[in-house]
C-alpha cells in the first residue's frame, strides 16, 4: 500500500498554467459540442434533414463512438500520460469539426460527429484526473468550477459565433456561412494541443490504502460491491441530463420557430444568457461545495438533491410572451447545471480513491450520454412537433425524477453511516 506523497499540493502559481489549459480546453469542447444545435435549422435546409435526423445528429451520433470506446479513454487516464492523451483528443475533436464544414450528407455529417463524441470523451476524466493531483480536497470544488467555467464560455460562444459568422456571410474557402463557422471553430483546437504537450505531467496522488493500480475487473468489482450510493447517484445525474441536453439541443430551433426569429436575431443575446448562467452558476457553486453547506458526501447530496427544481421553469419556455422572456427562463436550467456537475464531481472524488477516479467518471459520462446524450434530442423530436410542447413533456418528468434519485441517494449514505 502507498501513503499520500509527503510532498506538498503544488502553490497556486505552478498549478495557474495547467489551469488555463484546461479552461481552455473547456472552452473549445462546449463550442465544438454546441455548434449543431445553434446551427440545426440551416443544416436542416440545406441537406434536407427531417426533425428526427436532426435529433439523431444533436444526440446519437455524438455519442454512439464515445460510448463504445470512452470507457476505454477513462480506463487510459488511470494508466496512461494524460496530458498526452487530452492533447490527441483535442486534435481529434477539432479535425472532426472541421470535416463537418465539408459534409455533404447526413451520413458523412453522422460520421465527423461521431470522431468529434469520442475525442471529447476524453477530455472530462483526463481533466478531474488532473485536478486531482494539482489541488488539496478542500480546493477543488473551487478549482473544479475554474474549469467547467471554461464550458460556460464555451457555450456561450457556441452560439455567438457562429450567429455572428452567419450574419456576417462569412464564406471561408467558398463555403456557405453554416459551414464556414464549422472550420473556424475546429480550427481553434490545435493550438491548445500544442500548449499541452509543452505542460510536465504531475505524479499521481494515492491516499493511504489504495494500491497504485488496479485492473478493470477491480474497479467494476469496487463499484458494484458499492452500487447501493453509485446507483443513484448515477441515475440523478442522467436523469437531470435528460431534461438538460433536450432542452439546450433544441433552443436555437424552438426560438426560431415559436417567434419567427433568425439565428442572427438572438444568438447574441442566447450566447449572453449561456455564458452569465453558466459563469455565475459554476462560481457560485464552487463557493457552496467547498463551504460547510456541502461539506462531505451528505452535504454535496443535499445540495443535488435541491437543484432540480431550480431548473423547472426552463421547462415551460413556450408560454413566454417573447424571445427574451424565454431566453430568460431557459436561463434556470443553465444555472442549475453547474452546480450539478461540480457537487456531482466533487462527491466522486469523496466516495472514490484516486485509483478508479478516471474509470468513475468515465463510466458516469458513458451513462449519461447513453441515457441522455443519445435519446435527449431524439426524444423531444419524436414525442411532440412542437418543441415548446415537448419541453414540458420530457423535462417536467425528467428533474422530477432526478430530484428523487439524488435523495434516494442521500438516504442510502445516512443509513451505511
Amino acid at each position: 500500500m502507498l501513503a499520500e506523497p509527503a510532498a506538498p499540493y503544488p502553490g497556486p502559481t505552478r498549478a495557474l498554467w495547467p489551469m488555463v489549459l484546461l479552461f481552455w480546453s473547456a472552452v473549445l469542447y462546449s463550442i465544438d459540442k454546441g455548434i449543431v444545435g445553434v446551427l440545426a435549422e440551416p443544416i436542416r435546409a440545406e441537406l434536407g434533414l427531417s426533425l428526427g435526423q436532426m435529433g439523431l445528429l444533436l444526440g446519437l451520433a455524438y455519442v454512439l463512438l464515445s460510448g463504445v470506446l470512452g470507457l476505454g479513454l477513462g480506463y487510459l487516464v488511470d494508466r496512461a500520460g494524460r496530458i498526452k492523451l487530452l492533447a490527441g483528443c483535442i486534435l481529434l475533436w477539432s479535425l472532426a469539426t472541421i470535416a463537418c464544414g465539408f459534409a455533404e450528407s447526413f451520413r458523412s455529417l453522422f460520421v465527423f460527429r461521431m470522431l468529434v463524441g469520442l475525442g471529447e470523451a476524453g477530455l472530462a476524466p483526463a481533466a478531474v484526473s488532473l485536478i486531482a493531483d494539482y489541488f488539496s480536497p478542500g480546493q477543488r470544488g473551487r478549482a473544479l468550477s475554474a474549469y467547467l467555467i471554461g464550458a460556460s464560455v464555451g457555450s456561450g460562444l457556441s452560439s455567438i459565433l457562429p450567429g455572428w459568422i452567419v450574419g456576417q456571410n462569412w464564406q471561408v474557402f467558398g463555403l456557405l456561412p453554416w459551414r464556414s463557422a464549422f472550420v473556424v471553430c475546429g480550427s481553434l483546437g490545435p493550438v491548445v494541443a500544442l500548449l499541452l504537450l509543452g505542460m510536465k505531467e504531475p505524479p499521481r496522488r494515492q491516499a493511504q490504502g489504495e494500491t497504485s493500480l488496479l485492473r478493470l475487473n477491480e474497479k467494476t468489482g469496487w463499484l458494484i460491491a458499492r452500487r447501493r450510493q453509485i446507483a443513484p447517484l448515477f441515475a440523478g445525474f442522467c436523469l437531470f441530463y435528460i431534461a438538460l441536453i433536450g432542452i439546450t439541443a433544441w433552443t436555437a430551433a424552438f426560438l426560431a420557430r415559436r417567434y419567427g426569429v433568425s439565428l442572427p436575431q438572438f444568438s447574441g443575446t442566447l450566447g449572453l444568457m449561456l455564458f452569465a448562467s453558466g459563469m455565475g452558476g459554476y462560481l457560485l457553486s464552487g463557493i457552496i461545495v467547498d463551504s460547510p453547506i456541502g461539506r462531505g458526501s451528505r452535504g454535496k447530496l443535499t445540495i443535488l438533491a435541491i437543484l432540480p427544481i431550480f431548473a423547472l421553469p426552463s421547462a415551460f419556455a413556450t408560454f413566454a410572451p417573447n424571445p427574451s422572456a424565454a431566453i430568460a427562463l431557459l436561463a434556470a436550467i443553465g444555472l442549475a447545471m453547474p452546480a450539478v456537475n461540480i457537487a456531482t464531481n466533487a462527491a466522486i472524488q469523496d466516495l472514490m480513491p484516486n485509483t478508479i477516479r478516471g474509470f468513475t467518471h468515465t463510466l458516469l459520462g458513458l451513462c449519461s450520454a447513453l441515457v441522455a446524450g443519445a435519446t435527449a434530442p431524439w426524444l423531444m423530436a419524436t414525442v411532440s412537433a412542437d418543441l415548446g410542447q415537448a419541453f414540458i413533456l420530457v423535462g417536467v418528468p425528467a428533474l422530477l425524477a432526478s430530484c428523487l434519485s439524488f435523495l434516494f441517494a442521500l438516504r442510502t449514505l445516512e443509513s451505511q453511516s
